[in-house]
């Protein structure tokens, strides 16, 4: 599993390699995170207990867009990173994740970036029999 930012004249684009879907959405919730705070938040701990959050979308597409965004609410309006985050189940129109609530202030852990949103500008998600690869852009 990897990601990389991409480069675009107004936006940040990213993206993820993985083995499979459930582990590339992962990999996107840590790019995701990264980019925001410039921290790499998978070796995070938290001694909180998990949270789920469940959402359903209308294609594959939508919901890769609207699992990225929900994260971003999460942290502008919670003030929560989700930390060690787990796809406990995953078709193309609903997911159900779970994830350890780090709750943060944004003195001690600014941002390093404002993301937006999640876009469906450019993105693709191909997925062959050995590889995941998705290209996302965020509006910054």
């Amino acid at each position: 599993m990897s990601y990389k930012f991409l480069e675009h004249t107004a936006d940040i684009g990213i993206e993820v390699r993985a083995n499979n879907l459930t582990e590339a959405f992962i990999e996107a919730i840590y790019a995701l995170l990264e980019l925001i705070f410039n921290k790499n938040f998978k070796e995070f701990i938290s001694s909180n207990g998990y949270e789920f959050l469940e959402i359903q979308s209308v294609d594959s597409d939508s919901l890769f867009v609207d699992t990225l965004n929900e994260i971003l609410f999460l942290i502008d309006t919670k003030k929560i990173i989700p930390l060690k985050p787990e796809i406990i189940e995953l078709s193309n129109n609903s997911l159900k994740l779970k994830f350890k609530p780090y709750q943060f202030d944004f003195s001690e852990l600014p941002m390093h970036i404002y993301v937006k949103a999640v876009t469906f500008h450019q993105l693709e998600i191909i997925q062959n029999k050995k590889s995941v690869t998705i290209k996302f852009y965020l509006d910054i």
